[in-house]
């Protein structure tokens, strides 16, 4: 018969080599939102104070949600209080009962949990101070007194839980601590705001940062009427479906006001073209394709959101972090047949918005010629600023006209061009007011003889690409001839 002998890892030594796994202080906060969502919590808010001179820096995350007597609450505690192996209920967005307490311990020394169920409440203490001086699992238990002095910011009411971190030594507590602190703040709210952006919009859930309010963020503009949203598909995968959802979002000039600040304030977190992966409505990764394709700035505006059950989360090779996976070898090939079709979209809507050349009755700027697979760009020698001018120059300047609109098409920055327009930034044109606009023409019409000239010339005018926004300027400019 074999002997076996049980040896017991040495508490604090696990504890704190687990401590720097990869948790960003926004992805362990999100760890913690994540257990009060699984609790069927409608009102969760996050409270930080950085602390003064009468206590020390702590966060309160307090939830609404079904709580936990003490029983649970203990199971809750233990480090992997619940394997990975085991089904889940289809609504838990817990991975491998380590969220709780390697979140927590990424960003702190000291967790208290305290939760209200059927009236009782319970609280329990890791101290990893504590640990490290007795070199073994101390949790302490809060008797009623010690659970009064804590900072819990809102009494439990029905049933809830609020979970507490303190003594922050991840953070150098200096005197710039404050500002630290309120810039950790901001780039939570943010990350909370994306992460759960279907959860705040769809589920009824509030998130409270220091009483603000959380609005969702929304990477696909939906609202907006320029978003294609794409017929739904479903991948069979294990015995359970995949859904597939692409939309093609509207170039940055169809974008409203507020959806451009979206844009602008939310660009650290990569709202790029990708796929946008979901375990349960809750964003894991997004803004990448994965190695499926290669980025592609004319898929620019393909976002394709991709919804996986948490029966999947080994094959998907989701992370205790919930914040890194892999795409499994067996669904690339259908996904990137659905990808292709996407960036098909996308390349239609940036052909339409690049306004095809020779396809209307203006007159434009530029002509686009397209021959054997290969487009160039010609300034338009018809453009009637371009005729007037060469008419009222010698011969030799007519030759130095022509050589530097050559010049200007020979120079064209396609590669700046490209990579300013895949950027999340407004390419702008330069604006001429209204009143630069009617001294120019009245420049041109002075060098016409006859008043017939002049009204062939406005008239020229009218089809010319640059002055499409300056129809008003025109007409008044008739009326003045014709008076």
């Amino acid at each position: 018969m074999e002997d076996f002998i049980e040896l017991v890892p040495d508490a604090s030594n696990l504890i704190e080599s687990q401590r720097s796994i990869g948790y960003t202080f926004q992805t362990a906060v999100a760890d913690i939102v994540d257990n009060s969502i699984s609790a069927m919590a409608k009102n969760i808010r996050i409270n930080f104070n950085a602390g003064n001179e009468n206590h020390d820096a702590y966060i309160v995350i307090n939830d609404d949600g079904t709580g936990m007597s003490k029983i649970e609450l203990l199971d809750a505690m233990k480090y992997g209080s619940k394997s990975s192996l085991y089904s889940r209920d289809r609504n838990d967005l817990g991975r491998f009962g380590l969220g709780l307490k390697m979140a927590s311990f990424s960003q702190c020394r000291k967790l208290t949990v305290v939760s209200k169920k059927s009236g009782q409440v319970n609280a329990y203490q890791w101290n990893l101070d504590v640990i490290s001086e007795q070199q073994k699992w101390m949790c302490r238990v809060l008797n009623p007194m010690d659970i009064e002095n804590l900072p819990l910011n809102y009494e439990l009411e029905k049933s809830g839980t609020s979970v507490i971190w303190q003594n922050f030594d991840k953070l150098v507590q200096t005197e710039n601590f404050g500002p630290i602190f309120d810039e950790l703040l901001d780039n939570t709210q943010d990350h909370l705001a994306l992460v759960f952006h279907r959860y705040l919009s769809e589920e009824g859930v509030n998130i409270f940062a220091n009483e603000r309010k959380l609005e969702a963020v929304d990477p696909y503009f939906t609202r907006n009427k320029a978003t294609q949203p794409l017929e739904e598909e479903y991948i069979r995968f294990a015995d359970e479906n995949i859904i597939v959802k692409p939309y093609v979002v509207p170039y940055q000039k169809k974008l409203s006001q507020s959806e451009r600040l979206i844009m602008r304030r939310y660009s650290d977190l990569g709202l790029n073209q990708g796929l946008y992966i979901y375990r349960n409505k809750r964003l894991i990764a997004w803004g990448k394709w994965f190695r499926i394709i290669h980025t592609n700035e004319l898929a620019n505006l393909a976002k394709i959101r991709v919804d996986i059950p948490n029966s999947m989360d080994s094959l998907w090779n989701i992370d205790v972090k919930k914040s890194t996976l892999s795409v499994p070898p067996a669904l690339k090939n259908e996904i990137r047949t659905i990808i292709m079709r996407t960036i098909g979209k996308s390349v239609r809507v940036y052909k339409h918005r690049g306004n095809l050349r020779n396809k209307d009755n203006l007159l434009h700027v530029f002509d686009r010629y397209e021959k054997e697979n290969q487009i160039s760009y010609q300034i338009n020698r018809k453009n009637p600023l371009i005729i007037q001018l060469q008419q009222n120059l010698s011969d030799i300047d007519k030759r130095l006209l022509e050589n530097l609109l050559q010049d200007v098409e020979q120079n064209i920055p396609f590669e700046t061009i490209r990579y300013d327009m895949a950027s999340d930034k407004e390419v702008t044109k330069r604006s001429i007011s209204d009143d630069e606009s009617y001294e120019q023409i009245m420049a041109l019409l002075s060098l016409q003889v006859t008043k017939e000239s002049k009204k062939s010339l406005l008239e020229a005018l009218k089809y010319s690409d640059a002055y499409q926004d300056k129809k008003a300027v025109i007409e008044r400019i008739e009326e003045e001839l014709d008076d």
